[in-house]
């Protein structure tokens, strides 16, 4: 998993390597995810930005942690809807199309690729339908 230079705190956007791979379904409910440490060292972080992203994923619901045992996925759950999440999304979605509109991209490029996302729950790198 590689960084990007996009402005976003590392922890943040390791967050969104770790819900992109449960999203693909690479991580499934039950997985360990490595330590501390050990993610850490295998990321090039601090393990303090590693602490925080494991917080964070807790705070979600996405992993759960058993003390002296380690950081697992957790059972996706969709009985706990979070509206303040997904308006917060809705805002991010409508601020990407605001931007794709002004870069000239089609709404039907604008299309495929989120359905390519939904279908695959990854990223893309191409920039046409």
């Amino acid at each position: 998993m590689a960084f990007a230079t996009n402005g976003a705190p590392y922890y943040e956007q390791l967050v969104m390597q770790i819900k992109q791979q449960i999203v693909q379904g690479s991580l499934q409910p039950g997985d360990k995810l490595p330590s501390i440490r050990a993610m850490a060292a295998e990321m090039h972080l601090n393990p303090n930005t590693v602490s925080k992203t494991y917080q964070l994923l807790e705070s979600q619901q996405a992993v759960y942690t058993v003390k002296g045992r380690g950081t697992f996925v957790n059972q996706p759950t969709t009985t706990q809807v979070n509206p303040i999440a997904i308006d917060d999304v809705q805002t991010k979605i409508q601020d990407l199309l605001t931007e794709a509109q002004f870069l000239g991209v089609t709404e039907s490029q604008v299309k495929g690729w989120v359905k390519k996302a939904y279908q695959t729950g990854g990223k893309s790198d191409e920039y046409s339908s």
